[in-house]
């Protein structure tokens, strides 16, 4: 990735169970340095992006891993999901192209209602 890519994007389909009431989703990630995750389709969670998306993300930030995981609650989102088949997307964002490390490593947790 160091001195070609400064973006990365992922995507993957989770299925949500028929009878979850009222689920509650929720995002662990490790990552370095920002990203902007969709759930089938719409934004829904962004750190250290200032601006933009795909290739004209700005002002991204700083953020090391360090191995850890930080979770973010995703909230107010039950607009935009299914029942049966979903997808979430993940864009992560390096903030220097020549940046000698990069991490994206999310965890999607549900509780059922």
């Amino acid at each position: 990735m160091k001195g070609s890519f400064q973006s990365v994007y992922l995507r993957s389909n989770f299925t949500l169970p028929l009878d979850a009431k009222d689920p509650q989703l929720g995002l662990a990630i490790s990552y370095d340095d920002a990203f902007i995750a969709y759930i089938n389709g719409h934004e829904v969670l962004r750190k250290g992006v200032g601006k933009g998306r795909g290739k004209k993300a700005s002002n991204v930030g700083l953020h090391e891993a360090n191995g850890k995981f930080d979770f973010f609650p995703l909230k107010e989102i039950s607009e935009f999901l299914k029942p049966g088949k979903n997808i979430i997307a993940i864009e992560g964002h390096n903030a220097e192209i020549n940046s000698s490390d990069f991490s994206l490593h999310p965890i999607l947790l549900l509780t059922k209602g």
